[in-house]
């Protein structure tokens, strides 16, 4: 299972031990997370729930799942579409069979931008499932959904 995201502390106690290979792609020069969000991410989809001092009962989803991190935007939270793509890629290629992204382009799409296009591409050929956030748009109104998880308009 691949997280795209910020990154990851890989010292969180949720996450120690878990990670099998990380990359970085946004030319941060390191794959730790400094803005928090993909390390809260990862946790949700596969952290052991050690450190919430719950007991593990607040498990991710996944609790047993090995992870791969792609640290695909910044340390202000922020990334270009073909870090994403080039993140998207990797996973793939290191044989991941589901590719989280809680993340996603501002404005809409039709689903023909290259992200989106990258996406359906990868997830055709190899059988991989993207589980894709919808954006943060929606109070916007309908077409709010942007890249890359939009739908492909057909023509």
């Amino acid at each position: 299972m691949a997280v795209l995201d910020t990154g990851a502390d890989q010292s969180h106690p949720d996450l120690a031990g878990r990670v099998t290979a990380a990359e970085d792609f946004s030319g941060s020069g390191s794959t730790a997370d400094k803005f928090g969000h993909g390390t809260h991410v990862a946790s949700v989809v596969g952290g052991s729930g050690v450190g919430s001092g719950s007991g593990s009962t607040r498990r991710g989803v996944a609790p047993g799942a090995w992870l791969l991190v792609g640290k695909v935007l910044g340390d202000d939270g922020f990334g270009s579409s073909s870090q994403v793509i080039a993140g998207m890629e990797w996973a793939v290629e290191q044989g991941a069979d589901v590719v989280n992204m809680s993340l996603g382009s501002s404005g809409a799409s039709d689903g023909t931008d290259p992200m989106s296009l990258a996406l359906n591409d990868l997830s055709r050929r190899s059988g991989a499932l993207f589980v894709v956030a919808a954006g943060n748009d929606g109070e916007q109104g309908t077409r709010t959904v942007g890249s890359p998880p939009a739908p492909r308009t057909p023509p």
